[in-house]
């Protein structure tokens, strides 16, 4: 049994063992913990760090083998459809059928490619499929339009052909759209990689520290713990083995950049603030722009000088570049549509390029754009074959207008365009100094060429005839147009000249030569040929000494003799009249009935084109200004269906044609009114309503409250009176109701020309 002094003494030196045990086992659990806690956290960083690496080695692989070769894949075949497109366009002009198998290998190879494309990049392969769906389509299309082209079975050539353009731009905007979007999700890949990359920096140098704070804690508490020391050398080393394989890496995907750079068919360039170009840049930059000297370069000297763009343009877009780099995304958004997209340029070496830009922002997490990225593409080959497919679109156009007017009717018109041409051409080259008159001559004539294209259906023709037209018009009205001989020629000759393809399609490319059944012995013969074999064989079988059969005979070679030369009028104005539904159509109204009595008269050949310059103006006036629309004519009681007729007669030693219509009638009120604003007559002047009715035929005269192709030019009827007088005719209007003091009269033209020009059958 111990005393109380031993205890004492025990507690006093520490010796008792229950009284010491905290004193020292709490320094060791601090290291402990300490320690735990700093291997935790190093295993956590560790892992993280780890786990990028794999994320940004995984990127970069998707890199490497998915985006290049999907973006090679892309641009492959957007050549090859380019080759099939021409090589489609090839077998038509030349009519044969070998760049039909050939763009056929390309369609395979095509869509193989595709294939290709599905495989690599399963995520997307429901775009790709779409994607050879369309090619496919476009195929079919293209290839059945080219055959049927080479077999003549092509029902209507432009509609199919406009088909397979339309097919072709959505398969181009397709591919298109499909590029852009993968090359948007390699950029995004590749930006996360470089973030990747950073953040294992940033941790490689966070784990240095740390490693550097927990040796010093180890060092300080467990001096003597080497087993320690080696595992945080060895993790250091393990550190610094990946520090060096990103770094490998990054160099890596460096190397691919630039490789990309140098090998994309396409230019590539970076725009960063004050204008300057980024020295990384493309290599096709130096084929597009012929140039070495490209980086550190302000991109409005390199992209847009010897442009087509005006000084405008050009100042909107550099004002547009420098407004949006340094600023706000939504700057950009603001001022994008100032950035043009197309232009020509002439290079120093003199060579003519179209190019295409396209333009986006490259901006930081903050949505302040740091750099412009401009895509410049050379389309000059593009555009050559455009502009060639759009030439052999119009010729086909042409050739469908042309096969719609028989060959006969197509000749007559060619012949009276040159007559007309040749007068003007006349008419300018004698008169130096501006004539009214001759104006007028000069309008009438155009208007006749235009007028009679539209009955035929030659509208492309129309387009021309009607700017030479409208160039007289102004002569006619504008008295300070100046009159230019030279341009007036100009202008002329190309109306010639376009009068000259029409005539060389139908010609060479149709192999109508001739007018048709007018050129023949029938143009001449207007008449029965059995009639003359009977005349003759009458003449033959008659008796010297029968005079009562003698007469009779020659009563009957007289008639024959007669109708030599002559033609019935309803098939003089055959075409006009055909053409009447397609103006009812335009005009939005009823196709009219239109009957022409006769009465046994027929015309001689000299009046043919006289008749059809005459009726050409007249019907399509009648069906302008008299007839209503239908629901106007249902509400007035009338058929929805108006009529036109036309009576012929031979008497007093004239030829009578009385052309009348059912429709609203002549607004002699609104003639009178338009006469008074015109100077023709005075205000208040007691003018009889006949003499009011005729001011229709002044010079420039027109009731119409617009300019359209049909009318309201005030030539129409000026027109009509010109060509009869100039033949010793005349036309005037004669009232057929008794209503003197209404403002819309009923009334019938009176058309006569001399009795040389008609015969009784």
């Amino acid at each position: 049994m111990q005393s109380p002094v031993d205890t004492a003494s025990k507690q006093a030196t520490g010796a008792d063992p229950a009284t010491h045990a905290p004193s020292s086992s709490n320094p060791l659990r601090k290291i402990i913990f300490m320690v735990g806690v700093a291997i935790v956290v190093f295993l956590a960083v560790t892992s993280y760090s780890v786990r990028k690496s794999v994320q940004s080695s995984d990127q970069l692989t998707a890199i490497k083998d998915l985006y290049f070769p999907v973006l090679q894949q892309i641009d492959a075949n957007i050549v090859r459809l380019d080759k099939m497109e021409e090589l489609f366009m090839r077998s038509v002009m030349l009519g044969e059928h070998d760049p039909l198998d050939e763009a056929q290998d390309f369609f395979q190879k095509a869509d193989q490619s595709f294939a290709e494309m599905e495989k690599i990049y399963p995520e997307r392969a429901k775009d790709i499929q779409a994607l050879r769906k369309e090619n496919k389509q476009y195929d079919d299309m293209a290839l059945k339009t080219a055959e049927d082209f080479l077999a003549n079975k092509v029902a209507n050539m432009p509609e199919q052909t406009k088909r397979m353009n339309k097919t072709l731009n959505d398969l181009r905007g397709s591919i298109k759209k499909f590029r852009e979007s993968s090359y948007n999700n390699f950029v995004k890949t590749l930006a996360q990689s470089q973030q990747t990359v950073k953040l294992n920096l940033y941790m490689g140098i966070a784990l240095g520290i740390m490693n550097l704070i927990f040796m010093g804690v180890l060092v300080f508490f467990i001096r003597n713990n080497v087993a320690m020391m080696a595992v945080i050398a060895e993790q250091n080393a393990s550190l610094e083995r990946r520090v060096a394989e990103r770094t490998s890496q990054l160099r890596q995907k460096t190397h691919d950049i630039q490789a990309m750079l140098q090998n994309m068919p396409q230019g590539v360039l970076t725009v960063l603030p004050g204008g300057v170009i980024h020295p990384e840049y493309s290599a096709y930059m130096e084929t597009i722009f012929e140039t070495k000297d490209i980086a550190g370069k302000n991109f409005m000297e390199l992209v847009f000088t010897n442009t087509s763009l005006g000084s405008n343009d050009l100042s909107q877009v550099d004002a547009a570049a420098g407004s949006c780099i340094g600023e706000d995304l939504m700057n950009y958004e603001f001022n994008s549509h100032l950035l043009v997209t197309e232009f020509d340029i002439t290079l120093p070496t003199g060579s003519v390029k179209s190019l295409e830009l396209s333009w986006s922002p490259i901006a930081d997490d903050n949505d302040v754009v740091e750099k412009l990225m401009l895509c410049v593409r050379d389309v000059t080959e593009f555009k050559k074959l455009a502009s060639e497919a759009g030439a052999q679109k119009r010729e086909l156009d042409i050739i469908g207008e042309i096969l719609a007017v028989s060959q006969e009717k197509f000749q007559d018109f060619i012949e009276s365009s040159y007559k007309f041409v040749a007068e003007n051409e006349e008419l300018i080259r004698k008169t130096p100094q501006k004539d009214l008159d001759v104006v007028g001559l000069l309008f009438r004539n155009m208007h006749t060429i235009k007028g009679n294209a539209r009955t035929y259906g030659l509208l492309n023709m129309t387009n021309v005839v009607h700017e030479t037209e409208q160039e007289y018009d102004e002569l006619r009205k504008d008295e300070e147009k100046v009159w230019d001989q030279d341009s007036l020629l100009n202008q002329l000759a190309q109306v010639h000249a376009l009068v000259d393809d029409y005539h060389r399609i139908n010609d060479v490319k149709l192999g109508r030569k001739g007018p048709g059944r007018r050129g023949n012995v029938e143009r001449f013969l207007m008449v029965d040929k059995d009639q003359v074999g009977r005349t003759l064989e009458l003449i033959k079988n008659t008796g010297a000494n029968d005079a009562e059969a003698m007469r009779a005979a020659l009563a009957d070679v007289e008639r024959t003799l007669r109708l030599i030369g002559t033609e019935k009028i309803d098939s003089v104005l055959s075409g006009i009249v055909e053409s009447m539904p397609s103006l009812a159509k335009e005009l939005g109204k009823e196709p009219p009935k239109i009957t022409i009595a006769d009465n046994g008269i027929v015309v001689r050949t000299q009046a043919i084109g006289l008749l059809k310059n005459v009726f050409t103006h007249l019907f399509r006036n009648s069906m302008d200004h008299g007839l209503e629309t239908g629901d106007v004519r249902h509400a007035a009681g009338k058929n929805p269906v108006g009529h036109i007729k036309l009576d012929v007669d031979l008497a007093d030693g004239q030829l009578k044609l009385k052309l009348y219509d059912d429709g609203k009638g002549l607004a002699v009120g609104r003639i009178r009114q338009k006469a008074i604003d015109s100077g023709l007559i005075q205000a208040g002047d007691n003018t009889p309503p006949e003499t009011v009715a005729n001011l229709i035929f002044a010079s420039g005269f027109s009731t119409a409250d617009k300019v359209t192709e049909v009318s309201g030019r005030g030539v129409g009827m000026d027109a009509v009176r010109g060509f009869l007088r100039n033949e010793g005719g005349d036309v005037a209007i004669r009232f057929t109701d008794d209503k003197a003091d209404s403002d819309q009269r009923s009334f019938e033209l009176q058309i006569t020309l001399p009795d040389k020009f008609a015969v009784k059958a």
